[in-house]
């Protein structure tokens, strides 16, 4: 019974995970093939009203020493790596010019090709989310297979939106700036760019990026 209940938290917490990802989080995963099917509730005419899967009988808390990463955002125990980004460009303002000109030529590869790869993200990115911490059952490929449609999506609704057209660089923001020990996230970005009509267009389906030692990629994107 322990088991089934504790295989039931580790859907449950996979499929809160997944969900997040579909919200725009930094991180998200789903529930590994093969889970067990949760424990069935108890009979509330003979063990009460059941709210929550701590109310099952056998129910025995996950340890969960990394608890307060949750809180603050990142993995404070992550360990630093030497791997450096691949590609990208060397700055928020270089990837965001370069972004501008490969939509005029409407060539999804190149704006694949400035995205984080799964190795890099597998490496790099994965080991410092709090998703990736032991007591999740999570798995950097979890995450990944969903990161990775958001990226493709993303970058096709972005040349079926504004490909084609030739525009001008004006300014690229970000709402929030977060500091990992091995790359820093700049989240919720607006990139302004002049149209071929001369009015400004402001471009919001870049969610995040990411910059690592002198190299800025982009991280996930609206889908």
């Amino acid at each position: 019974m322990r088991a089934a209940i504790r295989d039931a938290i580790v859907k449950f917490a996979r499929a809160m995970l997944a969900m997040a990802v579909m919200l725009g989080f930094a991180v998200a995963a789903v529930a590994a093939a093969g889970a067990a099917k949760p424990a069935a509730l108890p009979d509330p005419a003979i063990h009460g009203r059941v709210y929550s899967v701590k109310d099952m009988p056998g129910y025995v808390p996950l340890v969960d020493p990394e608890s307060s990463s949750v809180r603050i955002g990142r993995r404070v125990n992550a360990p630093l790596v030497s791997m450096p980004f691949v590609g990208g460009e060397k700055s928020l303002k270089a990837l965001a010019q370069t972004i501008v000109r490969q939509l005029g030529t409407r060539q999804r590869d190149s704006l694949l090709a400035l995205c984080v790869t799964d190795k890099e993200f597998r490496d790099i990115l994965w080991p410092e989310f709090p998703q990736s911490r032991p007591v999740t059952g999570l798995h950097y490929d979890d995450a990944w297979r969903i990161l990775y449609a958001r990226m493709h999506a993303g970058v096709v609704h972005a040349n079926r939106d504004f490909g084609g057209d030739k525009y001008q660089f004006v300014s690229i923001t970000a709402d929030s700036v977060m500091k990992y020990k091995n790359f820093t996230m700049y989240s919720k970005l607006k990139l302004n760019a002049v149209g071929p009509d001369g009015g400004l267009v402001s471009m919001t389906w870049l969610r995040a990026v990411v910059e690592r030692k002198g190299r800025v990629k982009i991280y996930s994107t609206d889908d």
